[in-house]
């Protein structure tokens, strides 16, 4: 079972760098006339909706498995042969991607979207605030791949009754990447000139980054994964990620 809580940490950490936008909306917040309040807010929002989806679908696990196979083929009837090629093809394509932006973002200043961001940040209160910060985790979670397969091996592995706990260590690892630049904004900010200043200047392309490599980190476990699979007959993971 620590191999379990492993992966479990391990995906709760890439969700959430994964999803650089909201830490970099977090970090703009700090640089605005009431950055902490602000900034909390934002967080709050962002956390507790998450949360809430994640329960919400861990108790409605089965409907919606039914609905989705309506839709979509069942992972499990496909043979070990065809999902780890497709498996390999889909981590290549991450790998590729991942460094192609990667590599962009590097070159690139302050995108338009984040151009036009900085601008909506500076009409937000503590109540949009947290609006902004829910309405973010509500429309990307039927998206965000990590959590769904977490909740799911979760409701597996326990039941959806007995996994709550599971779901909420989730979450607490999920927000640990946007606590780190609060805590450093709390440290720095009576030592550093203009920090604010310097976490809007780097936040945006540093995020970027981050989420790139990433993607492409990921993308090189599912094809180290399939490569394992195809060379020595078993799969480095304990089991199939999706």
């Amino acid at each position: 079972m620590p191999d379990f809580w492993i992966f479990l940490t391990s995906t709760a950490l890439f969700d959430s760098l994964s999803t650089a936008i909201q830490i970099v909306i977090f970090v703009f917040l700090l640089s605005t006339r009431r950055p902490l309040a602000h900034a909390l807010a934002f967080f709050a929002g962002t956390s507790l909706a998450y949360l809430a989806c994640g329960l919400v679908f861990l108790y409605n696990r089965e409907a919606v498995n039914a609905w989705l196979a309506l839709f979509l083929p069942n992972m499990n009837s496909i043979p070990d042969p065809s999902y780890y090629g497709l498996q390999l093809a889909f981590g290549a394509l991450c790998v590729v991607l991942g460094i192609v932006f990667a590599f962009r973002s590097q070159k690139q200043g302050l995108s338009p979207m984040f151009q036009r961001l900085t601008l909506l940040i500076r009409f937000l209160n503590p109540l949009t605030a947290f609006a902004l910060g829910a309405f973010l985790s509500i429309t990307g979670f039927p998206v965000s791949v990590p959590y769904l397969g977490a909740l799911e091996k979760l409701g597996q592995a326990y039941g959806n009754t007995g996994a709550w706990p599971g779901v909420l260590y989730y979450n607490a690892i999920y927000a640990v990447p946007m606590l780190i630049p609060l805590i450093l904004y709390l440290l720095l900010r009576n030592h550093v000139t203009d920090i604010e200043a310097k976490l809007h200047f780097h936040t945006p392309r540093w995020g970027s980054m981050v989420n790139s490599w990433l993607t492409a980190l990921l993308g090189l476990v599912f094809v180290l994964d399939s490569a394992a699979y195809f060379g020595w007959g078993h799969a480095l993971l304990p089991s199939r990620f999706f």
